[in-house]
Parts: structure tokens; C-alpha cells; sequence
């Protein structure tokens, strides 16, 4: 009995310990981390986010686009209050645990707020969080005042970014005879140029007589790019590269406006052509001058067939770089110019063979934009040299200028100005005028930004249809909404586009659900039209090259990638395989984009290199083959060696590798192809709207896919067996892709996109009830739709752009 009673009672004790301890779990689990389910009666507010910034909110021209972050997968539905009216908002995708959700409101001044729902969970959002609609501090818009108008020509339109020094050689005659160190760390130069005059002769100068002073020489265009002149070998290490010229000019860009036509090329942006020592200009010495490297050394005298209203100094033998020389107890140089009077300024016969470039451009069908640093200037710069513009700088020390300060502005305001109305001083239209119809700011310090406000709306009085672009920085929607600019340069496409299609490690690795959210998320960023003239870059003058970086996965975009950290400079195809298709799916997503891609010079033929540098290597031209091969560093490759292929030679001595440089015609077609579509359909690309329609990873198309890709491995063993007598096992390929539309109301283009190295079949839901599409970059592929999909085969990291009319359903049998 006493044993009994005290059995009870312990298993009484159990029971209580085992519920103090059920309810103390319950209050540890309430404070664990939710998992987000819709319609669970839970909302997590910490992770709901909007702020009133144009990041959040995009201004169209009739409508404000209003972006919200939620938990991914944790709100059922979400919508905008504005004026006693409601909006549905809707999703747009989730990555990094967050989803995002947009609505469209009335383009007008108004306070709004949100309504958050999860089954009988209702919260409103504005500047705090409550459950009484009462109670909740509205939100603020205010229409912007500061945007600037986009021009028309600039939508979707397809740029060609040019380094001038490395496009073309046109006339040898204005090839550098010295570089930024100056004249006295070289010999007098040997030689004439076809007038007769020495080249010694060509600028009054103290030239070095030192024992280690040797002659500068522009390098081998179709030279190793590792091979290093006389000169060279005596130049530190850190500088020799990033000083060399190889004698591009204006001339060479103007002998090859016809490929650039044929090409499919609508816009040209030239790096700076300012005066400066450095072969790259952006470290200028005057912004009202061409440099006589890109023009001539000795003026001509010829007008070049330009209407000039303002004043001339081409005097046919004048050395124009003795004409820049600046001095500072005078305040003019030698062509008279007080730099703060444009009414002193003149035309040298370099500038007018800018203008000249420009009417030959337009006259083709080109509009012509030029890169400019309008802050950094060299310490030649006039300003530097006359204590009475000291002013003119951030600090003392810096060679950025104060734009803050009127006076450095209306400089480089009437220096712009210059470019803009060309040698005529006026704009008329455009197939006869001579000045430039765009300028893209670049490197540029922060401090400076809002005084090119001021800039940009002086600049756009003089040419209405004038395309101000920018660097985007993280808060490009700022400076959009502020006037800084139209639209830019966005890098976040080409860096997801990295993450998704090259990197393979999961550090640096993005899925397909993430990269079409962000891709989605980009686009909802922007208004229609600021889309549509916003520039893509695959790579450019300061990342290295997006076909090199194939082969070089696993980094940050435009990091760690100089040839000295293990950068592997090879050629890509010779690396890999699959090179190519990977480069040839990278820009076709770049080029079938509703917004304005821009082709970095030679991309278009295969060039490749690390960055800066060799990411500039003289442009690969078939009447400048054969080139010599180029070298790299043998223990990049060490474990490779015995897998590279025959044309790739082995110098265990040198402890170099060596490999053929050749121009690659398939890239090349590739590129003509995509940019014919791009002209075939201006419209749709120009008007039409994005859409992300099916991403393999979401778990509703991936069921949907690898059961139907099970049903076709399974088809394929048993006819085998039955036809063949053969017993096969079929493997289940790696499959990974994402579709998505461009459309208006005539045209669809769904581009269909396999990342992945393997072939398989697809089974793809598309717009339609039925009708064709029709492969652009294979006309004999047409699909047939059925009960609103269609049947397809990818092969290894292949892009199909498929188009049908969009009129209505039956116009795609046309």
C-alpha cells in the first residue's frame, strides 16, 4: 500500500515537471524565429521595410511606383491607402529571405500608408506599425520638380563604348612622341611625319640627355601585349603599363564608322579626348581642347568642310602643342585664351577634327556621347599652375575641383558648351550638326554632385534632345529624381548576371529564383522610360573584360581581378570548352533587355584580358593580323599544363605560356545577331514591358518540370529497348533556367535562357492560347503553342529568343 502511494506521487511529480517544463518550452519557442507561411495569422513587422526615398518610390510620368519589403512568404496581402482609395500591391519576388511587393499610385503630391494582411492578422504601416488605422503616421510624397527630360533617341538604343587610344591608328602622323612623364625623361625623338617635319621638331622642349634616357615609342599594335618597349624597361613597374600610347585617334574612329554601322550599332560613347600627358585624358589639362595625340601635332589649315562661326587657329605648320602651353604671368596661353572669356577661346585643328567626327557620325546615323571627368583635372591643368585660381580646388593637396565654386563651374559649363553646339555655335537638326548629343559623366567626386545640377540644366538649354547619363551610384534614384542626370550606367545587371551564370562557388553564387528577382527588382526601380535608356554594361574601360571573367569565377564583380593575383590573362576558349557559349548566353541577356546595351570595344570580336590595362589592348582589326601571340605566367596553370591544347606553347624556361591571338567570328555573328533583332523589333524593345514568367527553381515549375523530364527519360529507355534492343540508363541532366517576356501590344519576344551545361527537353507555359513562335537566332526553329505551352529542346547554355505577333491570337500564324 505504501508502495503503491508512492508510486502515485512520483508519477504525479513526473507529470508536473513534464508540464512546467511543456510550458516553459512553449515560452522559449514564442520567442524563436517565426518561419513565414502565409495566411498563418502572423505578420513579422521587424521585417517590413519602405522609406521615403526614390529608391522606394519611382516616379513615372503619370503614376509613382511604390516599393515594399516584406519576410519572403509572410504576408498574404499588401496594399497602398492614398486618399481614401486603395491599391493592390503585388509580388515581384523574394531573395535573401524578403519579398517585394509594388503598386502604382496617381502621380500627384499625397500622404499614404499600407494594409498589411495574413488571415485575420491586420497591421497598417506608414512611419509606425499599429493594428488601428487611426492611429498610423502616414507616409509623404512630394512630385519631383528636378527630373530631367529623356531623349527620345536614347531609348534602347544599342551604344559602343571607345577607348581612343587602342580602336585605330588613322593617321601616324599625330602618334606621341612623350607620355605624362614629359619630355625630359626621353631623348629627342628620331623620324618625320609626312609634311617633313622632324618629330623632334614638333614641340619646343627640353628633351633628357641622361645616360638612361631612351626614345619614346607608341607599342606594337599587333605586338604581345607583354612585351615591353626600350623605354618601358627603365619605367617603374606600378606605371609602365598604364602610360604606354599605341596612336588611336579621331581619324581611326572615323575610317571605321561603317563596320560600326553594319555592326547594328546606334550610339557612339568616346572615352575623354581632352587634353592631357596620360593616354587616357580623364586627368585633363584643358576641357575646351582636343588633344593633338587624337588630332594633329602640326595644324593642317583646312577647315574640314565646318560651317565655324567662332574663332580659328589652324595655321597650316603650327605645333598645337606648343599653342596649349599655359602661362601663368600672362594668364592666356599661346592662342591668346583667357580660360574664364569664351569669347577668347578658339578651334585648333584637333577640335575641329572632333567636330568633324561628329557631322560624319550624324551624316551615318550616330549620335556621339563623350565620357567626362568634369572635377579631376592634371597638375598642368591652368588652374594648378596660377596661384590666382586657388580656389578652384577641394583642397590644396587634391586635383578635384570645387564645382561649388561658380566660377570652375561656368568653365566647365562653356567647355561643354563648346562640344554641344559644335564649330556653328548653334543646332539646326541633325544630319549637319557638328556637335556631340551627349555627355556621360564619369569619376566625379560626391561633394560635387549636386553642383552638376546645376550643369545638366544649363546643358540641356542648349540642345533639347542633349542625353545627360551618369555612374550610377547606390542611391542612383537620388540623383535621378535631384536632376544629376537622365539615366546611367547600371552595374548591378552584369554583376547579378556573374553571380548567377559564372560563379560557382556558394559564397559568390546566386539561384535562378534569386537572379530573376533582382533582375525584376532592377527593372521596378526605374520608370519605363529611365529603363529604357538606362546603359548595361557587360564589362568597360575599368573592369576586365566580361568574356576573361568566364574563365575566371568566384569574385566579387571588378574585384580581384589584375593579372598579379592569379588572374588568368589566357585566352578563354583555349581554357575551357564552353567559353564561348557562356560568354554568347551572358550577352544575350544583356543585349534582350528593354534598355540600351553598350558594347565595350572588341567584345564583339572575342577580345579578352584582366582589368585595367589589359583590359584596353589595341582593338583587333583582320587588316592589322597576324598578331603576335601573347604570354601569361606559367604557374597560373599549373595544374592544367598537361590539358591545354597543342596551340598553347610551354616555356618552362621563361616560365611563360604562349597562345595564338585571333579575331572569333562566332562571337562576332552572335553579336550582329542579337543587334539585328534589337533593329528588327526598335519598337518592342523601346515600349515594350518586362516580365519574369518561369524560373526552374520555384518549387512549382521545378515539380512541374522534373516530372515531365522523368516522363521523357523514361520514353527514351523504353524505345530503346524496344526498337534498338538496347538496355540504356539515360542520366537526368542539370536542369536551370529562367524565361521571361518583353511585350506591348504587337510584339512578343519570350527569351528563354538555359543556364546550365547540360541538353534537355522543356515544356514551358507561355502568354498565348496558340499560334507560333518563332527562334530570331534560328528562324527554322518554330513552336507551336498548345493549350498556352510549348515543347522545346535547350542545348548546353543556349538562349532561344522567340518572338510571335501580339495583336491577338491568331496573328502569330503570320
Amino acid at each position: 500500500m505504501i508502495l503503491s502511494k508512492m508510486k502515485k506521487i512520483i508519477l504525479l511529480l513526473i507529470l508536473t515537471n513534464a508540464a512546467v517544463l511543456y510550458s516553459a518550452g512553449n515560452t522559449a519557442n514564442e520567442n524563436l524565429t517565426k518561419y513565414s507561411q502565409r495566411d498563418d495569422n502572423y505578420i513579422d513587422t521587424e521585417s517590413v521595410y519602405h522609406e521615403e526615398s526614390p529608391e522606394y518610390r519611382v516616379e513615372e510620368e503619370k503614376n509613382v511606383r511604390i516599393i515594399l519589403e516584406t519576410k519572403n512568404n509572410d504576408v498574404y496581402s499588401a496594399e497602398i491607402i492614398y486618399g481614401g482609395k486603395t491599391v493592390m500591391m503585388r509580388s515581384i519576388g523574394n531573395y535573401g529571405g524578403k519579398e517585394i511587393f509594388t503598386g502604382e499610385i496617381p502621380n500627384n503630391s499625397t500622404d499614404y500608408y499600407f494594409r498589411l494582411v495574413d488571415n485575420k492578422v491586420k497591421y497598417f504601416y506608414g512611419k509606425n506599425m499599429v493594428t488601428s488605422q487611426n492611429a498610423v503616421y502616414k507616409f509623404h510624397y512630394e512630385k519631383s520638380d528636378s527630373l530631367t527630360n529623356v531623349p527620345d533617341w536614347s531609348k534602347s538604343s544599342v551604344g559602343y563604348q571607345i577607348y581612343i587610344d587602342s580602336f585605330r591608328n588613322g593617321n601616324p602622323d599625330n602618334d606621341p612622341i612623350f607620355n605624362e612623364f614629359g619630355t625630359d625623361d626621353f631623348i629627342a625623338p628620331t623620324g618625320q611625319i609626312r609634311s617633313g617635319t622632324q618629330k623632334k621638331d614638333l614641340v619646343a622642349a627640353q628633351w633628357g640627355t641622361g645616360a638612361y634616357n631612351t626614345e619614346f615609342t607608341v607599342n606594337d599594335w599587333n605586338g604581345n601585349y607583354e612585351t615591353k618597349n626600350v623605354w618601358e624597361e627603365n619605367a617603374l613597374n606600378e606605371v609602365k603599363n598604364y602610360s604606354r600610347y599605341y596612336g588611336g585617334d579621331l581619324q581611326g574612329i572615323k575610317d571605321k564608322l561603317d563596320y560600326l554601322k553594319e555592326l547594328g550599332v546606334e550610339y557612339l560613347i568616346l572615352s575623354s579626348p581632352f587634353y592631357s600627358l596620360s593616354n587616357h585624358k580623364y586627368d585633363t589639362i584643358y576641357f575646351n581642347h582636343v588633344d593633338p595625340y587624337f588630332g594633329h601635332l602640326e595644324q593642317t589649315g583646312t577647315n574640314k568642310g565646318l560651317d565655324i562661326k567662332g574663332k580659328v587657329h589652324n595655321k597650316n605648320g603650327d605645333k598645337e602643342l606648343n599653342l596649349l602651353i599655359y602661362n601663368s604671368k600672362t594668364g592666356k596661353d599661346l592662342l591668346d585664351e583667357n580660360m574664364t572669356d569664351p569669347s577668347t577661346w578658339v578651334w585648333t585643328d584637333s577640335d575641329l577634327e572632333l567636330a568633324s567626327l561628329v557631322k560624319e557620325a550624324h551624316k551615318k546615323g550616330f549620335k556621339v556621347v563623350l565620357e567626362v571627368a568634369p572635377d579631376i583635372t592634371s597638375n598642368r591643368f591652368f588652374a594648378r599652375m596660377d596661384s590666382r585660381y586657388k580656389d578652384w580646388y577641394l583642397d590644396e593637396s587634391d586635383l578635384r575641383l570645387d564645382l561649388s565654386n561658380k566660377n570652375v563651374r561656368d568653365y566647365i559649363e562653356n567647355s561643354m558648351k563648346k562640344w554641344v553646339l559644335g564649330p556653328d555655335g548653334t543646332f539646326k537638326n541633325y544630319s549637319d550638326d557638328d556637335g556631340i548629343d551627349g555627355i556621360r559623366y564619369v569619376y566625379y567626386d560626391n561633394k560635387n554632385k549636386k553642383y552638376l545640377i546645376n550643369i545638366t540644366e544649363s546643358l540641356k538649354k542648349y540642345k533639347q534632345d542633349l542625353l545627360i547619363s551618369g555612374e550610377f551610384t547606390n542611391k542612383f534614384g537620388e540623383d535621378i529624381t535631384a536632376g544629376v542626370y537622365d539615366s546611367g550606367a547600371d552595374y548591378n545587371i552584369i554583376n547579378d548576371l556573374t553571380k548567377y551564370m559564372i560563379n560557382t562557388n556558394s559564397n559568390y553564387k546566386i539561384g535562378s529564383v534569386e537572379f530573376a528577382t533582382k533582375l525584376n527588382e532592377i527593372y521596378n526601380k526605374y520608370s519605363s522610360e529611365r529603363f529604357n535608356a538606362t546603359q548595361i554594361f557587360a564589362d568597360s574601360l575599368d573592369t576586365d573584360r566580361i568574356y576573361s571573367g568566364v574563365i575566371n569565377p568566384n569574385r566579387v564583380f571588378d574585384r580581384n581581378n589584375q593579372s598579379n593575383q592569379g588572374y588568368l590573362n589566357i585566352r578563354p576558349d583555349l581554357y575551357d570548352g564552353n567559353a564561348v557559349n557562356k560568354f554568347k548566353e551572358i550577352i544575350s541577356v544583356q543585349m534582350m533587355l528593354p534598355a540600351s546595351p553598350v558594347i565595350y570595344y572588341g567584345d564583339e570580336k572575342g577580345m579578352w584580358g584582366a582589368d585595367s590595362p589589359r583590359n584596353r589592348k589595341p582593338m583587333l582589326w583582320e587588316d592589322y593580323m597576324p598578331y603576335e601571340n601573347e604570354t601569361d605566367d606559367i604557374n597560373k596553370y599549373k595544374t592544367r599544363l598537361r590539358t591545354l591544347p597543342e596551340n598553347v606553347q610551354i616555356n618552362e624556361v621563361n616560365k611563360t605560356i604562349s597562345y595564338p591571338v585571333t579575331i572569333n567570328t562566332e562571337i562576332e555573328n552572335h553579336y550582329r545577331n542579337l543587334l539585328k533583332i534589337r533593329k528588327d523589333y526598335k519598337e518592342l524593345f523601346k515600349n515594350g514591358k518586362f516580365k519574369v514568367l518561369e524560373v526552374y527553381n520555384d518549387p512549382k515549375t521545378k515539380g512541374r518540370i522534373d516530372a515531365e523530364i522523368s516522363r521523357y527519360l523514361s520514353e527514351e529507355k523504353r524505345k530503346a529497348k524496344t526498337y534498338q534492343g538496347k538496355d540504356i540508363n539515360p542520366q537526368t541532366p542539370n536542369v536551370d533556367f529562367i524565361t521571361y517576356e518583353i511585350s506591348n501590344k504587337k510584339d512578343s519576344i519570350i527569351v528563354v535562357v538555359n543556364n546550365s551545361g547540360d541538353s534537355y527537353p522543356l515544356s514551358l507555359f507561355v502568354p498565348k492560347l496558340f499560334g507560333f513562335y518563332t527562334n530570331q537566332l534560328n528562324t527554322r526553329e518554330k513552336y507551336s503553342i498548345s493549350d498556352k505551352k510549348i515543347n522545346l529542346i535547350v542545348k548546353p547554355y543556349e538562349v532561344k529568343v522567340l518572338h510571335s505577333k501580339d495583336t491577338n491570337i491568331f496573328d502569330s500564324f503570320k
